[in-house]
């Protein structure tokens, strides 16, 4: 699991909703994953497994003190869509929930 706050091109563009959330620690750990899932990815690219990271969107819960718009519904919902997949299914991917188009690839 990772989070759009993870994305360094997000964080770079101001016109995107949550650019002014700048975290010490928070992104930061998130973009390192994020950054080790391309590597795996790689590593594991003619295997039957498929490493991708998926950002479920800014979702109510205790840990933000269920100030995210997104509901635990559509994330698990999104979650689900994005593990559940066959052999064809893409590797090395970030997958968001906020990311508003068919594909809901997220940029790096």
């Amino acid at each position: 699991m990772t989070s759009g706050l993870g994305s360094l091109t997000l964080h770079t563009d101001p016109s995107w909703k949550y650019y002014p959330v700048k975290t010490a620690a928070y992104g930061p750990s998130k973009s390192a994953l994020n950054a080790y899932t391309i590597v795996l990815a790689h590593e594991l690219r003619d295997s039957a497994f498929k490493i991708n990271v998926i950002d479920p969107g800014y979702t109510a819960t205790d840990f933000n003190h269920h100030s995210g718009p997104g509901s635990v519904e559509s994330a698990a919902s999104f979650i689900i869509k994005h593990t559940l997949t066959d052999e064809n299914a893409p590797t090395g991917q970030y997958f968001s929930n906020d990311i508003e188009d068919e594909t809901g690839i997220s940029p790096w």
